[in-house]
């Protein structure tokens, strides 16, 4: 690594600052770290790498002409998803340069030797500069890999999440909002992969009615993508900020799922004598809730969460927090609809996470 660490970022380094070098998900990532919460460990691989891959290779050459040569502004699906496949076949075919190729595999080891596991599985996911802004919020429009195994199948994967940003999505995205196709430069969170026995999101607020006086869980079996897909019904608990009692739940009937493979995910269906299980353990969903709200204390704000229970850890040492994003636009005075509306916005078009 360089001196500095300008390359990489371990998430214990990283916090709330950090923002414009390490991305949104990063950065709460990290901040999370230094507060104590269960947090998978791992990485940042910083917006330097990712701004001196498109410089180095000159891929951005190649973009700024291709603009000037070819399409400039597509008015189409046909020429957007042209566009976008030009440009991510840039990105895709760059060789990352030697220093930087070199930092990222000397932290990918220091994370196989701390954990004491070779090739350790980790999740691959895009962190944004311009997640969380105000004026240009792109979550969930860069893309995130699941269970990913080994060097080869890393660096391959980061490249994937560079592509991201010329996705049709992004493309799109940035043309309508008058933003140059640069816009939002973007880090790579790389994560020890949790085994998820069971997954999913949470809300510091209740996001039926705004109330701050509960927090909301919503979870299936496997991995949390099916939650933010949408892919199967979902349990949900709700419990009371100031005594972690569950005071409410619904226990629904789950039949799809998603599931860590040898490699990779799958998509499958849950056995049927599962289905109608609930996927957490009443002191499961209570510590999650007393985690969810302890950090909520320190940003000050209602929090939407990411939460995973590894299936290899016994409780209470397998409850993790893989995200915590601050919603800062709730507020009372709004109908329930736009409460909804304004806490799911950060999960709408999910990407793989």
């Amino acid at each position: 690594m360089t001196d500095g660490n300008e390359w990489i970022k371990f998430f214990e380094e990283c916090g709330r600052n950090d923002t414009s070098l390490v991305g949104g998900k990063c950065a709460n990532l990290g901040e999370m770290c230094k507060i104590g919460v269960p947090v998978p460990p791992g990485f940042a691989i910083t917006t330097k790498v990712y701004d001196t891959f498109l410089n180095a290779t000159n891929i951005a050459g190649k973009i700024k002409k291709y603009i000037d040569e070819s399409i400039s502004n597509p008015t189409t699906m046909e020429e957007l998803n042209k566009m976008a496949n030009d440009l991510q076949s840039f990105i895709l075919a760059g060789e990352i340069p030697e220093e930087q190729s070199a930092a990222i595999s000397d932290a990918y080891d220091s994370l196989c030797q701390k954990l004491g596991i070779s090739d350790v599985a980790v999740a691959v996911r895009s962190s944004g500069v311009a997640e969380d802004s105000a004026t240009a919020s792109f979550a969930g429009q860069y893309e995130s890999y699941l269970n990913v195994i080994g060097k080869e199948s890393l660096f391959k994967n980061i490249k994937e999440c560079w592509a991201s940003a010329f996705s049709p999505r992004c493309i799109s995205y940035r043309i309508h909002n008058g933003l140059g196709l640069f816009a939002g430069s973007i880090s790579v969170a790389v994560q020890k992969m949790a085994k998820s026995r069971s997954a999913g999101v949470g809300f510091t607020a209740n996001p039926n009615t705004g109330d701050r006086g509960k927090i909301v869980i919503e979870g299936n079996w496997g991995t949390g993508e099916s939650v933010v897909q949408g892919i199967s019904k979902v349990d949900i608990f709700s419990v009371s900020k100031e005594t972690l009692e569950i005071v409410e739940q619904q226990i629904n009937k789950k039949t799809r799922q998603i599931v860590i493979k040898e490699k990779g995910i799958l998509e499958m269906e849950i056995p049927e004598n599962q289905q109608s299980l609930p996927c957490l353990e009443p002191e499961e969903v209570k510590l999650l809730a007393k985690i969810a709200r302890d950090t909520e204390l320190h940003y000050g704000v209602p929090l939407d969460i990411e939460w995973a229970v590894d299936v290899e850890l016994e409780f209470p040492d397998n409850i993790f927090l893989v995200q915590a994003r601050p919603i800062t636009a709730i507020i009372e005075k709004k109908s329930s609809t736009e409460t909804i509306l304004d806490m799911a916005c950060s999960r709408l078009f999910p990407s793989k996470i």
